[in-house]
């Protein structure tokens, strides 16, 4: 199908954390997004928590459009999503699709929301009305709602809707409602879409913990979920983040976590790869909910192979004292008297644990919803036997179905991080098969020639029904507002989120000439999208707009306080008229953004992004300093899987050395380059040829090595081997296994100690696949593999099983006690204490095979210098934010991807690469970058020079001037942070639309 007959809108099934994100990717690209989900609102399971593993902080809105930020309305995440390319449609699902990719007819069913939400101003009443309480599925059960009600704390106040199933039709709310905004008679909605392509993003759901009846989940009061304890220390949660007992509402002295609820079993032989994480997360924050509770957690492995995950692990373990017992606890019983819970277990070396529990938490795995397989069948894609969606593993995020694309959770047990990852990689596969139709041409700026013009304010006050008009004299308020300074039009309005009315405003403010703008109603998240797209279409101006939180600021905090409430009011709208008054026109000119990008590494995950950039149609320019393309990737024969990555290289080199758009350069190194976003300047050098290059976006690919071990006598002794030269011997025929005996392998060779304290990730997949290839060819082979903590996570905890069923002994030992290696008359000795004899274990191996760190690259230093970019402790590239921004830095315009940002496997090395050239791709698809209207700018009068800014913004925006000894901003590069203005000693620096005399006058209006 040619690309001009490809549709260009794209359906996102489910609208979790990966459906936004995928969503939002493929927006900025152009695309027009339909996101269905069958729940009324976006956010998925993430919004059940407030904070996650590494850096206990939410950085959901991190996520946010950053390319072209000001296109969209940038609040909450948890509040909802406004973006002029996406469409949200709740309570949707799927009923049928049919066509081929690049051309899906899609039938979808929206069962009615019994609200109208664009009528809706979120007051409440009909909650308050309202007869019935049923169980709150969002805190798990733990407190009541409403058969009307908003399904979290944080969702947008006009977000209500009605549980059918419950809802009695009594008609309470229906009278009650002021805005006549809630119909008992709507019915389902069946609607069809023309989609190109198709993104499943429908993640987990829990484990019922019910099925593992031998912790009597539901029978004893004091044993919740992991998601049930993560309600119960949420601020937002029916405890307000106390940490108590449900069975007398007393503060626990003592908790236990029991982990893998739900996995690692027969009937789910796979690892839920966030459990642990979760875990140590939920012990941190009830350390921190009470410092006296003892937290004991109950493990098998704990899987930290996360990036700073062992160092999350260690701060639970040293710092706040979390208590770490190995063994799989059979059975709790609880104490009737004291509704205590008694765990009796035997640990790995034999020892016997008795203790009771104030409180027990179950840390449950993933598993696929309940509706997954039916909708599997919808689609006509395969699912594997565990009933996740099938995909392959050097193509992570297709199904089996092409033009249906998956991420997250949908195709496995997935972290927050690695399913923004795969979300990316799904857009990119979007935007590769349908091909955007061209560069994207700016926005319009409508507000030029303001600043050459009176400020001339309008006012609107809503009364909001009586929410605001109850408590704030909102007559007296529009006289006050009409005799401020500039105001030429106040007055006030029922309910100004409604169209009709926001269309009868936008006719009076064209009619006063009114240039400037304030709002004084409800929280911008619930009114902003509306009156921004009441202006947008009436051509009227976005960038003089202000805002007064009239409802939730004043009204709701003042209820009783009457002349208070109308007191505060007119002090904000004072300021408010003020700040838009000496509001100013933004000068910032835009920055055109120069064709083509710039890869640097010629490695698995270099050659994965030039494809995918070139395949969309822009220029490629692939740097790689050795003469030969394909990375770490020339020395891997085989995966776990089965499958050939040789051939996958030769395909790959042999694709990006026949496409057109992608210029190879061998035997080079990138030893210049600067610039900003959209325009960036790179000096090549081979040999004594030196290459200059303008480019728009630049992805760092430089991948890692493999640690050469100092200890275990390697290097000593030909026949003390990596997995790396294990694998190769293995493939040359070099190794007999025929005639070998015994291997002995050793885990974590370099990692997770105090000089790497970091999980290498794919250490113990090389083990297990070696273990598996020495068993295949001779299954007499004994091998014995000592190990820490092994990290089978997701489905290789399937070959985890298989290795001990061929016969592959597992041994562990604790990182003070490590493995002694010797040679006594020729042959090599391994001494490891065996924890369950608590002895001893003497083994004389044929071969003796060491797992060793990925280390990163030397050479990532001083690219780091010459772009600005920060490096980890460790030495890899450190992202903008490890969960929400895992392939972007600070700096705008440079991405990473693959081992040049921590290790990974091939599969995940391939997502990572193409999430990585779809944020380049967004980028170069834009013709012009607008700087934000908030960008800093220096009083040159003022400033003497001192570069005490220069260190102080986090984006590099700010630059001396040698010729005129001041600092200059770079307005591409600036977000107007203000870290410049509070760092400048002179007052030089200041932030447009935040002027001093701007926030002074206003100071005075307030007063």
């Amino acid at each position: 199908m040619s690309a001009k007959n490809k549709a260009r809108e794209v359906l996102v099934i489910g609208a979790g954390i990966g459906g936004i994100k995928a969503s939002l990717d493929l927006a900025e690209s152009g695309f027009k997004v339909y996101i269905c989900d069958r729940n009324p609102d976006l956010g998925g399971t993430i919004l059940q928590m407030d904070k996650w593993f590494p850096d206990n902080h939410c950085g959901m809105c991190r996520m946010l459009p950053l390319v072209a930020g000001d296109e969209s309305v940038q609040f909450c995440l948890r509040r909802g999503l406004n973006h002029p390319n996406i469409k949200l449609l709740p309570f949707t699902e799927v009923e049928r699709i049919e066509g081929e990719a690049g051309n899906f007819s899609v039938t979808l069913r929206s069962k009615p929301l019994g609200v109208n939400r664009e009528l809706c101003s979120g007051c409440g009443q009909c909650t308050r009305v309202c007869p019935v309480e049923v169980a709150n599925e969002f805190n798990q059960g733990l407190d009541k709602r409403k058969a009307i009600y908003i399904r979290h704390p944080l969702a947008a106040a006009n977000a209500y809707f009605i549980d059918w199933d419950n809802c009695t039709r009594c008609g309470a709310c229906v009278e009650k409602c002021p805005v006549r905004a809630i119909d008992l008679d709507q019915q389902d909605e069946i609607k069809e879409i023309e989609a190109g392509a198709i993104v499943l993003s429908t993640g987990f759901e829990e484990f019922n913990a019910q099925l593992t009846t031998q912790y009597g989940y539901q029978r004893y009061d004091n044993v919740l979920t992991s998601i049930e304890f993560e309600r119960m220390l949420s601020p937002s949660g029916p405890w307000q983040g106390k940490l108590v007992r449900l069975s007398d509402g007393r503060t626990p002295s003592s908790v236990a976590f029991l982990q893998c609820v739900g996995s690692r079993e027969l009937s789910r032989n796979y690892c839920s790869s966030t459990c642990c994480m979760y875990a140590l997360k939920e012990a941190i924050l009830a350390k921190r909910a009470n410092t006296d509770v003892d937290v004991t957690i109950f493990y098998k492995d704990i899987r930290a192979f996360g990036k700073d995950s062992y160092r999350y692990y260690l701060e639970a373990r040293d710092r706040y004292g979390v208590k770490f017992i190995r063994c799989r606890v059979p059975v709790i019983k609880e104490e009737p008297q004291t509704g205590n819970i008694l765990l009796i277990a035997r640990t790995d070396d034999g020892k016997l644990v008795k203790q009771r529990f104030e409180l027990v938490v179950l840390s449950t795995g993933q598993v696929p919803p309940p509706q997954f397989a039916g909708l599997g069948r919808t689609l006509g894609i395969e699912l594997n036997r565990w009933g996740f969606c099938q995909t392959g593993e050097f193509s992570p995020v297709k199904t089996s179905r092409e033009g249906v694309y998956v991420c997250g959770s949908a195709s496995a047990p997935k972290d927050i991080a690695d399913t923004l990852i795969e979300a990316g990689a799904a857009a990119c596969q979007v935007s590769e098969l349908l091909r955007p139709s061209g560069i994207q041409p700016a926005p319009e700026n409508n507000a030029g020639g303001l600043a050459d013009e009176e400020p001339r304010t309008a006012v609107f006050i809503c009364r909001c029904g009586e929410e605001v008009s109850s408590i704030v004299e909102t007559n007296e308020l529009v006289n006050f507002s009409k005799k401020l300074p500039g105001v030429v039009h106040a007055s006030e309005v029922p309910y100004l989120c409604q169209r009709d009315t926001l269309n009868k405003l936008m006719e009076e403010v064209k009619k006063s000439r009114a240039n400037r703008m304030i709002f004084a109603a409800c929280s911008p998240s619930i009114c902003g999208g509306t009156i921004y797209n009441a202006l947008k279409e009436a051509g009227l101006s976005q960038a003089f707009v202000e805002f007064v939180i009239l409802r939730e600021g004043v009204a709701w905090v003042h209820k009783e306080q009457r002349a208070a409430a109308t007191e505060k009011a007119r002090s904000l709208v004072a300021m408010a008229a003020e700040r838009a008054r000496l509001q100013q026109e933004s000068a910032a000119s835009p920055s055109f953004v120069k064709s083509g990008a710039l890869v640097i590494g010629g490695g698995l995950s270099g050659l994965t992004a030039a494809l995918s950039i070139a395949e969309q149609g822009y220029e490629v320019h692939l740097v790689e300093k050795s003469a030969e393309l394909g990375g770490n990737l020339r020395d891997i024969y085989s995966t776990l899987q089965g499958n050939d990555p040789q051939k996958l290289l030769s395909d790959m080199v042999q694709s990006v050395e026949s496409n057109a758009m992608i210029h190879v350069y061998k035997e080079t190194q990138v030893v210049q380059i600067g610039g900003y976003a959209g325009n960036f300047e790179a000096t090549l050098k081979s040999n004594d040829r030196e290459v200059a290059l303008q480019v728009g976006a630049v992805i760092i690919a430089t991948g890692g090595r493999e640690y050469q071990p100092d200890g275990y006598l390697y290097g000593q002794n030909e026949r003390i081997v990596t997995q790396r030269e294990l694998e190769k011997k293995l493939n040359s025929g070099e190794l007999n296994a025929e005639g070998t005996g015994l291997v002995v392998m050793i885990q974590c060779v370099g990692s997770r100690n105090k000089e790497r304290p970091y999980c290498s990730r794919i250490c113990c997949h090389q083990a297990l696949k070696n273990a598996l290839k020495l068993k295949q060819l001779n299954p007499e082979t004994q091998i014995f593999i000592l190990y820490r903590d092994m990290m089978s996570y997701g489905f290789m905890e399937e070959y985890y099983t298989r290795a001990r069923e061929a016969g592959v002994i597992f041994v562990r030992y604790e990182p003070s006690r490590e493995p002694q290696v010797k040679v006594e008359q020729g042959a090599l000795k391994v001494e490891v204490v065996e924890p369950a004899l608590g002895s001893r274990l003497i083994l004389e191996p044929d071969w003796l095979v060491l797992s060793p760190a990925i280390i990163p690259q030397d050479s990532n230093g001083e690219l780091a210098r010459m772009l600005g970019l920060d490096l980890t402790e460790d030495g890899f590239f450190k992202e903008a934010e490890v969960k929400f921004r895992p392939v972007d830095f600070n700096k705008d315009g440079v991405f990473a991807c693959g081992l040049a940002l921590s290790p990974r496997s091939i599969g995940e090395a391939i997502a990572e690469a193409q999430a990585a050239a779809q944020r380049a791709v967004t980028l170069l698809s834009r013709e012009e970058l607008q700087p934000s209207p908030i960008v800093a700018e220096v009083n040159e009068r003022w400033c003497t020079g001192c570069e005490v800014c220069i260190p102080a913004c986090p984006y590099g925006a700010r630059v001396k001037d040698r010729d005129k000894g001041v600092v200059v901003v770079r307005e591409a590069l600036c977000h107007g942070c203000g870290a410049c203005v509070t760092a400048c000693p002179s007052g030089a620096a200041k932030l447009r639309r935040f002027t001093q005399r701007q926030v002074l006058s206003m100071i005075d209006a307030g007063l």
